[in-house]
């Protein structure tokens, strides 16, 4: 699928198989192993070929991959469309949150989500902030609800964006 200019300055399209090696390289980048799940290359080959799961990976305008997002479950018609996870190569370059607003746009014009979400590690307020600069809000907290890989426990803080308030952006 050719890339589509989804928001001024980023090219947001459906991820291949041939996508898979920068995904795995991108959420293993130092550091990122605080921050994000991490799965083997078989695991996202798995989920990949899901009909609940669309990946989607963006660059700037003319530019080379930058990010990815991985939606699961897509469209369920209560909790609505889930961000299981999103990376960038470079945190604090100012691509997350272009990246993030297009994923919006793209879930509420090819879904029939009424709510997008994600759970973010309380220690992790960079990706916090930026977050609820796009609107999101905090919906509630998941204590100790993953483990680490020190096998210490961390809190998962909800937070969503309904269509209504997207649309009003």
């Amino acid at each position: 699928m050719a890339p589509q200019e989804a928001r001024p300055g980023i090219h947001l399209r459906q991820a291949t198989a041939d996508d898979l090696g920068f995904i795995y390289a991108t959420e293993r980048l130092p550091g990122y192993e605080l921050l994000t799940g991490q799965w083997s290359h078989e695991e996202h080959v798995a989920c990949l070929a899901r009909d609940d799961t669309r990946y989607l990976v963006a660059s700037p305008s003319g530019g080379e991959l930058q990010g990815f997002v991985i939606l699961q479950p897509l469209a369920d018609r209560h909790e609505g469309t889930k961000i299981k996870r999103i990376a960038v190569t470079t945190p604090g370059a100012g691509f997350g949150q272009p990246l993030l607003l297009a994923v919006f746009d793209w879930v509420f014009a090819h879904t029939s989500s009424y709510r997008l979400w994600l759970d973010v590690f309380t220690h992790n307020g960079r990706a916090q902030h930026v977050y609820r600069s796009v609107g999101m809000r905090e919906d509630g907290l998941l204590r100790q609800a993953y483990q680490m890989p020190d096998g210490s426990r961390s809190d998962r803080l909800i937070m969503s964006i309904l269509r209504s308030e997207w649309r009003a952006r």
